[in-house]
């Protein structure tokens, strides 16, 4: 556990992020817990120092499969290996050309050296479509631009729609954060709410129709029409 003097040097080292980069953040984040949480190991870590060999960087998202510490027994550093291995997985999401010339420079040997299995960059500059960049970092690669990115670690398929991140698990299904699940739920009850009031509102007005050609034949046979 990290002691106090290096806690309060970490925080000043911590910078406000704009409130575009936390919503795009937050939605991977809440979609990765989603990804993950029939493993019972796994960890999602957001903003957290990752330490080794006397360097230390602070992804937007990492994922530590199996061995990570107990959550209390971490402060704002995560030194490895003594705290724990290192993340199969990390996403940074990318702003601003600045933030992107960090994720797939400087960061990109640090996480090799550390041992990461998977990079993901999600390039999402503001009213720009998202773009993605990707690479196995322990294999020596660099990151290049793809489609989709396949974080086998995970078993999940990251793709993009417009400025929309999505995600699928292994059978192709889409990973959707709870509150967004639970959203959609709501629109197809109302949807189907909907559909019950006109298919009501069409019987009504075909029955009032029936009601008014019985009342005529009725009026008719009454004066002799017929």
């Amino acid at each position: 556990m990290v002691n106090t003097a290096v806690e309060l040097e970490v925080l000043e080292e911590k910078m406000p992020e704009s409130p575009w980069h936390n919503e795009k953040v937050r939605e991977c984040e809440d979609m990765l817990r989603e990804a993950v949480k029939s493993l019972p190991t796994a960890v999602v870590f957001r903003d957290l120092f990752f330490q080794f060999k006397g360097k230390r960087y602070a992804p937007d998202l990492a994922v530590v499969l199996q061995g990570s510490p107990p959550l209390e027994s971490i402060g704002f550093v995560y030194r490895v290996p003594e705290d724990g291995p290192a993340p199969d997985a990390i996403i940074e999401v990318a702003v601003s050309s600045k933030s992107l010339g960090e994720a797939l420079g400087d960061k990109v040997y640090f996480y090799a050296e550390m041992g990461v299995k998977e990079y993901l960059v999600i390039q999402a500059f503001p009213e720009k479509p998202v773009r993605l960049w990707f690479c196995r970092p322990n294999f020596g690669e660099l990151p290049s631009p793809v489609s989709e990115a396949v974080l086998e670690t995970l078993g999940v398929k990251v793709s993009v729609q417009g400025q929309k991140v999505r995600m699928f698990d292994r059978d192709g299904k889409e990973i959707m954060p709870l509150r967004e699940a639970l959203e959609r739920e709501r629109q197809q009850r109302e949807q189907e709410r909907q559909q019950w009031k006109e298919a009501l509102e069409q019987e009504r007005r075909k029955r009032e129709e029936l009601e008014r050609r019985v009342a005529e034949l009725e009026q008719k046979l009454k004066s002799g029409n017929l």
